[in-house]
C-alpha cells in the first residue's frame, strides 16, 4: 500500500513539472512585449511627477500670517477661559499664508482677538503705538478644549512700511 502512494506521488509531481514547464514557456513570449511605465497627473504636464522645489520659508503647523489692522490693545481679558496679560483686537486685511493642521481658518475683514505670548511692556506699548495701522503677525492657532472657540496667540508682529 504504501508503494502505491509513493508512486502516485511520483506521477502527480511529474505532472505538475509538465505544467509548470508550458507555463514558462507562455511567460518567454510575453516578456518581448513592450513594458510602459505608468502615468500619474494630467498627461500634457505629468504634474503629479514633477519635482517641487521645498521652499525655504515654510509655514509650521498650526501657524498663521497675516496682515491686520489693530483696532484695540486690552488686558486681562479671557478667551478660551484663559485670561491673557494682554489681548489685541483686529480686523485682517489679508491672510498671507498659513501652515497644516488649522482646525478654524480666519478670512479677510473679520474682527478676532487675539493673545499675547510674550507679556514684556515693551511689546505691549509698541502694538498701542500701532492702533489703526496695518502690520504683519504671525499667530499660532490653539483650539480650545470645547473646540467652539480659538485661541490664537501672537507669536511675533512686524509694522508695515
Amino acid at each position: 500500500m504504501n508503494k502505491l502512494m509513493y508512486i502516485g506521488l511520483i506521477v502527480i509531481l511529474f505532472s505538475c513539472k509538465s505544467n509548470s514547464i508550458a507555463q514558462e514557456k507562455e511567460k518567454k513570449s510575453s516578456q518581448n512585449a513592450k513594458i510602459e511605465k505608468p502615468k500619474f497627473g494630467d498627461p500634457n504636464d505629468n504634474e503629479l511627477t514633477k519635482l517641487k522645489e521645498v521652499p525655504n520659508n515654510q509655514i509650521p503647523p498650526n501657524t498663521v500670517h497675516l496682515s491686520v489692522i489693530v483696532l484695540e490693545v486690552s488686558e486681562d481679558k479671557a478667551i478660551c477661559n484663559i485670561t491673557n496679560t494682554t489681548s489685541i483686537k483686529v480686523r485682517i486685511k489679508q491672510v498671507i499664508g498659513s501652515g497644516s493642521g488649522i482646525v478654524n481658518m480666519v478670512s479677510s475683514n473679520q474682527e478676532i482677538i487675539l493673545g499675547l505670548r510674550q507679556n514684556t511692556l515693551k511689546y505691549i506699548t509698541s502694538l498701542k503705538t500701532k492702533l489703526n495701522k496695518e502690520i504683519f503677525i504671525i499667530v499660532k492657532e490653539k483650539p480650545c478644549s470645547n473646540f467652539s472657540q480659538t485661541l490664537y496667540e501672537i507669536i511675533s508682529f512686524e509694522s508695515k512700511n
